[in-house]
């Protein structure tokens, strides 16, 4: 199958065409991205020279294979501020939240710090590990925007909370965090922050140890990276207290077990190496696509966006389509646009988005809601087209 992309805002062309795979406009761009030519380039280039087990110390081949990771872990740092030794690889931010939660109950384990802080509308991968830790879990609701509540926070944080822990950027509804105000509450309780940011690159710059957080998790295919690889960033002071979820035979300083992939690793490397390169004229970029898209749908009256434009994930466009059920709505659209109901980890599941009810919203509302999302390769042509296409199916509903 050929995939064919088009140019964002760089003078030349990335893949030149449209993202756009056969028929399909690609809108969901929050549940993974599609993998940057530039990093394919250095993954295959990584698949042919450096095969050998980076944990062979031995011989030359495996010093080269280390080294290409050590690179790469600069480069995953230096997008968040970091230096190389901070970054914990792992096959993905699931893993890098449940890492977290470990660290959580190992802080407990050793103090009177038995309580869990985590964000309503959180990833699932952390409501999940959460419920199954033997922490006692407590749930910071959210703002008016969808975004965990610092005045909340700020209510709950005691002496026996053993870690806070809260999406920067909403993969549903794109609320930005305050992740200042929340990271500054935590610091007065003398308490530690974990914050996943998978979906932050696309949205915002960061600088981790500015904004204190002790722990960050990010993945590489929210970011034009490969699937399968993601880390969990360990700030200064903090990465000895890091619990692997895989013990294996102690690699990554004994915080990750398992042969590091190093062809992964070095296509993560290379996708945050472009963001911290280009982040701030995409995100304008792919801003423009997406208020265009809203500010269409809403004038034609045909769907409101769901939450506020400002302090938001640049592409997301979380829409509402009043008496009109949102998954039929998808099941009409297919195969011309790929857009979502829900985060993709939730997608499939019966009951409505754990996200918009804890935004106050009930299963109703939810059910006529459904997340547009814009990224690096599309195009104000495609916006103009899935409104065109939204117009005719409700037109004939």
């Amino acid at each position: 199958m050929q995939i064919s992309y088009t140019t964002y805002w760089r003078p030349r062309p990335v893949f030149g065409g449209n993202m756009q795979v056969g028929e399909t406009i690609y809108l969901d761009y929050q549940a993974s991205t599609p993998v940057d030519e530039r990093v394919l380039k250095v993954m295959q280039e990584a698949s042919t020279t450096l095969f050998a087990n980076p944990h062979a110390a031995d011989h030359a081949l495996g010093w080269r294979a280390a080294a290409a990771i050590g690179k790469a872990a600069g480069q995953v740092g230096n997008l968040f501020e970091l230096q190389g030794d901070d970054v914990v690889f792992t096959s993905g931010a699931s893993e890098a939240n449940a890492m977290a939660i470990r660290t959580a109950e190992a802080i407990a384990a050793r103090s009177q710090r038995t309580e869990l802080l985590i964000g309503a509308a959180d990833h699932g991968s952390i409501l999940n590990e959460s419920a199954q830790s033997n922490l006692t879990v407590r749930y910071i609701t959210l703002d008016e925007r969808g975004a965990p509540d610092p005045e909340q926070l700020e209510t709950m944080i005691s002496d026996t909370t053993a870690l806070v822990s809260i999406v920067g950027v909403n993969n549903e509804n794109g609320a930005i965090a305050d992740l200042a105000s929340l990271s500054r509450i935590c610091k007065t309780r003398d308490v530690l922050f974990h914050a996943d940011l998978a979906q932050a690159p696309l949205a915002m710059d960061l600088d981790v140890l500015d904004l204190n957080i002790a722990f960050a998790t990010v993945s590489a295919h929210k970011l034009y990276g490969p699937k399968g690889v993601g880390a969990l960033l360990a700030g200064p002071g903090v990465s000895e207290i890091v619990r692997p979820v895989v013990a294996g035979a102690g690699q990554q300083g004994g915080r990750r077990g398992g042969t590091m992939p190093t062809e992964l690793i070095v296509g993560f490397g290379e996708a945050c190496r472009i963001v911290a390169e280009n982040g701030q004229n995409e995100r304008d970029s792919v801003a423009v696509i997406r208020d265009h898209f809203v500010r269409i749908l809403e004038g034609k009256q045909i769907a409101a966006l769901v939450g506020s434009i400002r302090n938001r994930h640049p592409g997301n466009a979380l829409m509402r389509f009043p008496g009109t059920d949102a998954s039929d709505l998808l099941a009409r659209l297919q195969p011309q646009v790929a857009a979502s109901t829900q985060s993709a980890c939730s997608s499939g599941s019966i009951e409505p988005s754990h996200v918009l009810q804890a935004m106050g919203y009930d299963r109703h509302f939810a059910s006529e809601c459904a997340r547009f999302c814009f990224g690096r390769f599309s195009t104000t042509e495609q916006a103009d087209s899935v409104v065109d296409l939204l117009a005719s199916i409700l037109d004939n509903t």
